[in-house]
């Protein structure tokens, strides 16, 4: 693969190198945004309530700025912009574009999904 999936910069340079923190924000970063995106999902596939869409591309956009999922980040700040324009206009223009950057991100998070785990099974204190 050419282009990199994950840049775990940012974790490493807010983590300062120490494990325990990479590890920390690893577990939190696996155990919210595939639960987020599957929520953005069934919230689009409903097609209703665009204020709780830009709501939860908000509230992920802050995992996705620590450890950087290719195009994820830039994707949420665009959901979370339409959405909100949705919201605000009472219109329905941009749904399927919405949509498809939701898609887009679950099928990138999907194939990112095994190097996440085994950068968080790496930082995974010892029993």
């Amino acid at each position: 693969m050419d282009e990199q999936l994950v840049d775990f910069s940012v974790l490493e340079e807010l983590s300062g190198g120490d494990p325990k923190y990479k590890y920390e924000l690893l577990e939190i970063f696996l155990s919210t945004v595939g639960a987020g995106l599957q929520n953005l999902q069934q919230l689009t596939a409903e097609g209703i309530n665009y204020d709780a869409i830009y709501k939860q591309a908000h509230a992920l956009k802050s995992s996705a700025g620590i450890v950087k999922v290719k195009d994820m980040y830039d994707r949420l700040v665009k959901v979370e912009e339409m959405g909100r324009a949705i919201t605000e206009a009472r219109t329905t223009a941009g749904k399927e574009e919405i949509a498809g950057l939701i898609k887009l991100m679950v099928a990138t998070y999907d194939n990112a999904r095994p190097q996440l785990v085994a950068e968080y099974e790496k930082y995974k204190p010892a029993s």
